[in-house]
């Protein structure tokens, strides 16, 4: 069964009811409604034998022939834009603005669903001033219209304003939350990116009053924190990384060796890596550790030690560092061989994505705090076991 089966379900169950409360006294005094009411049947028919473009097309003729009654029209127009044909849609809600005598209630529903038909065409600039009068004069419209604009300013990078509309709309809908702190965070990443280690700081603490388990706003924390040669700060936002999200461990090596390495405490990284490694061993971490088992005793101690994790948690990334480790300490006849191997298996790898949405399933090359498939913040993470896919 489609997966929007249900929602189509709902707009004709809505639509019916809607049509016989606006029609229910006329219907034994005009036959062309009983007209309508078998095309509704026939339409409800095909829909439930999901035949659902000939199921729309008989509802949208259905309703199109009764142009008295707002809330069919209205119907209508959301119908036409679920299918694709915006201009359309936009056309009707157009018209019906231009009625006479609209009551607050229809023409605050007409005016949204007019700025969702200027969404959809990308019409960002029209939809954006229908929307902003609207929060301000029509308390019923503030929620979908406040979440219309976070999601406008979203599109468009505008991470001042979707704050601003984040803000206001977490006063009524917490679900908020995490994308007010994402929000955030990209205008403290712009501060630090400008040197304004103040503003920085202070964007990420709104950050954090919005969404405390946001461990992205300790990850930019941390590189604020290092800018301003704050070492221990530094190792403790990380650590806070670390135990609000142990899949981003891998984003947090760096950081932490770059202080280490100032205080000259590399003891310090090593038992951190060995914490990582127990959280969450990521090829990153093994590779690192394997290069320390390899300094302070032999080779074959790193290559017992990545085959090890490798048992534990299989992945591409690890079986190429293991190739990488074998092909440099191996016999001279198996060179040929190991590096024709390697180039096989990193050539998978390649073909392989890094970073998954655990949302939408949306995969790439790196890491983005905002899905561009579902939209979703904080939940692109990094792939660990790359050769299951």
């Amino acid at each position: 069964m489609p997966e929007n089966f249900a929602l189509y379900l709902l707009l004709v169950v809505a639509l019916g009811i809607g049509y016989l409360l606006g029609r229910w006294e006329r219907t034994r005094r005009r036959t062309p409604t009983a007209s309508i009411g078998r095309d509704y049947f026939h339409g409800l028919n095909r829909l439930l034998n999901e035949r659902q473009d000939q199921a729309i097309d008989t509802f949208i003729e259905a309703i199109a022939s009764d142009s008295d009654t707002v809330d069919t029209q209205l119907a209508l127009g959301s119908l036409v834009r679920r299918r694709g044909e915006v201009d359309q849609a936009i056309h009707i809600h157009q018209n019906l603005l231009a009625r006479p005598a609209l009551s607050a209630s229809h023409r605050t529903q007409i005016e949204l669903e007019l700025a969702r038909d200027y969404m959809a065409a990308g019409l960002l600039d029209r939809a954006e001033s229908l929307l902003l009068e609207l929060v301000e004069s029509d308390t019923d419209a503030k929620h979908a219209g406040l979440e219309m604009l976070v999601e406008i300013y979203q599109r468009e990078s505008d991470w001042a304003r979707a704050a601003e509309m984040g803000q206001r709309l977490m006063r009524r809908d917490k679900s908020v939350r995490r994308k007010l702190a994402h929000f955030q965070c990209e205008l403290a990443q712009a501060a630090l990116a400008q040197g304004d280690l103040r503003l920085a700081r202070e964007l990420l603490a709104k950050g954090a009053d919005a969404d405390p388990s946001c461990a992205r706003v300790n990850l930019i924390a941390a590189q604020v924190e290092l800018s301003a040669k704050r070492y221990r700060e530094v190792k403790r936002r990380l650590k806070q990384v670390r135990a609000q999200d142990p899949e981003l461990v891998g984003e947090t090596l760096d950081l932490y060796r770059q202080a280490c390495a100032v205080q000259a405490d590399e003891a310090d990284y090593r038992e951190y890596l060995n914490a990582c490694l127990a959280d969450a061993p990521v090829p990153r971490v093994v590779e690192v550790l394997a290069d320390y088992l390899e300094r302070e005793q032999d080779a074959q101690k790193a290559r017992r030690f990545v085959i090890d994790q490798l048992s534990c948690l299989p992945s591409l990334g690890g079986f190429v560092m293991l190739l990488d480790r074998l092909q440099r300490d191996g016999e001279a006849l198996q060179m040929e061989e190991l590096a024709s191997l390697r180039r096989y298996a990193q050539s998978l790898l390649s073909e392989q994505s890094s970073y998954r949405c655990n949302e939408c399933g949306y995969s790439g090359h790196s890491l983005l705090w905002m899905c561009p498939s579902c939209r979703n913040w904080g939940s692109v993470k990094p792939i660990v076991n790359r050769a299951a896919d």
